[in-house]
């Protein structure tokens, strides 16, 4: 995950670079810092369930680690609207925080690019913790699968096309894309596996 997370953001910058300049770059690092934070609340909540899955899992009590993922893809729901609410209500005031020198362009294209890049929170979140489920119950290979969708396999070739296609809302967009793809993905794989939990 980290090291594709690089690969990503070194595409990113220079399909942006072509696009807006050094601007544009400046505005996806607004989007990458703010993204680093709603990234690790995520990966709080997932570490935070681990153990308790895996105990259970351990254990054979399935019933508790139903309640455990109900609890907690509640609460990162909860989470991904409430923060998704707080970065379109406040776009402005928080690209403010990383434009000390109000530059209009910039602030133009980090506002745009917030309101469409955290688009994925959800999708985000969800990926996060299926991902987490899948390794704390010995299912590496799908955690594996939505991990290198996630990072590489889809990101890639769609920063290419929809920045092609639609320019900076193309990159924006293609996050949010990508993890609602493989959210799909997850979501039938974890629905069909958490199906055996009740028997």
């Amino acid at each position: 995950s980290q090291v594709s997370g690089g690969i990503v953001m070194i595409i990113f910058n220079i399909l942006i670079l072509s696009l807006e300049g050094n601007v544009g770059v400046a505005a996806y690092g607004v989007i990458a810092n703010i993204s680093i934070v709603v990234t690790a609340l995520y990966t709080g909540l997932a570490q935070g369930m681990q153990p308790l899955i895996s105990t259970y899992y351990g254990l054979n009590h399935k019933d508790h680690i139903r309640k455990i993922m109900n609890y907690g893809q509640f609460t990162m729901i909860l989470l991904s609207v409430v923060m998704y609410a707080v970065l379109f209500v406040f776009a402005s005031q928080v690209t403010g925080i990383f434009n000390s020198e109000g530059n209009t362009v910039l602030q133009k294209i980090a506002e745009v690019g917030l309101k469409l890049y955290f688009t994925s929170n959800i999708f985000v979140g969800f990926n996060t913790i299926t991902a987490t489920f899948f390794t704390s119950i010995e299912k590496a290979l799908p955690a594996h699968i939505l991990s290198l969708l996630r990072g590489l396999v889809l990101i890639i070739p769609l920063a290419f096309v929809m920045s092609a296609l639609w320019g900076m809302n193309g990159i924006w967009l293609c996050f949010p894309v990508t993890e609602a793809v493989t959210a799909i993905l997850g979501f039938f794989i974890y629905f069909k596996m958490i199906k055996t939990f009740s028997a």
